[in-house]
């Protein structure tokens, strides 16, 4: 008997793009079921025309946000779409998706960008992983950015790599030329198998366990959500796992670039502040300290930098 998998796409203004990375999965996934839950975050007219048609010719069981009251769905059916009556961003959006699944029985769900791609069969190797381990609640894999960058694990946040590294950027840089990357030593993941958090765009997850902790928070809209959860289930006293022997390339940045490049500082900001506040209990002078880090690296640093790499070359 194939093993099933909840596969979550949270869809915003990207129609065919989901619908490739469906293709995607089903040409490389062969060893495992799949149920493809597509959660639209209300996108504009025209792209929901587009996921509307697709659905329908694919025999996708179409859902409005109302009609997720219902108490029973088919369960032996394994595709949905979902339209959302309004933009709820990156945990609201999910949370819908993960529940469905919660609703229709499913062990594990995969939480999926639909800027991503998959070359080889990972997610029952992901899966053996998560029934081995009882205390393990999520787990990743390497994730490669389009320029072959290595993209997480990553270790808890600190004040010295939020308020001193981003504050004092340049003098950082040549202290870690100079001693042969000392600041990226210090800063490296100390527990690759076991790390504190991984990246979202790719998370394979016990549902169980995702309703146990209460979803992810709904407080955010977008970025910080693995931080949050990373908190929520430590305290429950589960383990996020990595693994660095499958991998799936991402173009980072891609679902998001119609944001614009200030809004999405303003949201990253935003979240994490919440993040730091709730989960880390810090003062309100600590998050003002990473407010003035984080503008001086992006608003200084970062243009001057820039330019003197234009200069070079």
């Amino acid at each position: 008997m194939l093993k099933k998998v909840a596969v979550i796409i949270l869809n915003w203004n990207r129609s065919e793009q989901t619908t490739e990375l469906i293709n995607n999965y089903m040409q490389v996934e062969k060893n495992i079921e799949l149920c493809f839950i597509i959660v639209d975050n209300r996108s504009s007219d025209e792209e929901r025309k587009k996921l509307l048609d697709y659905s329908k010719s694919k025999d996708f069981i179409v859902l409005e946000e109302k009609d997720l009251n219902k108490s029973n769905f088919d369960q032996n059916h394994m595709k949905y779409t979902i339209f959302l009556n309004e933009n709820y961003g990156y945990a609201i959006g999910n949370n819908y998706g993960l529940k469905m699944a919660k609703q229709l029985g499913f062990t594990y769900s995969l939480i999926s960008n639909n800027d991503i791609i998959i070359e080889k069969p990972l997610i029952e190797l992901l899966m053996n992983e998560l029934e081995a381990d009882k205390q393990l609640a999520l787990i990743g894999p390497k994730i490669i950015g389009i320029n072959g960058e290595q993209q997480g694990p990553y270790n808890k946040p600190t004040l010295f790599d939020q308020f001193w590294v981003p504050l004092f950027l340049p003098f950082f840089m040549i202290i870690n030329k100079l001693t042969v990357n000392s600041i990226t030593k210090k800063l490296a993941v100390k527990n690759e198998r076991y790390p504190y958090r991984v990246m979202g765009c790719f998370m394979l997850l016990k549902t169980d366990i995702m309703d146990e902790v209460g979803y992810f928070d709904e407080n955010t809209f977008l970025y910080a959500e693995e931080l949050i959860l990373s908190e929520k289930l430590i305290a429950k006293g589960y383990k996020t796992g990595y693994n660095p022997n499958v991998y799936i390339k991402h173009m980072h940045g891609f679902s998001t670039e119609d944001l614009g490049n200030r809004k999405k500082f303003n949201l990253n900001l935003q979240s994490d502040l919440y993040y730091f506040k709730k989960y880390r209990n810090y003062s309100n002078f600590k998050l003002f300290l990473i407010k003035i880090a984080r503008n001086t690296h992006i608003f200084i640093w970062n243009p001057i930098i820039n330019k003197l790499k234009k200069l070079n070359k």
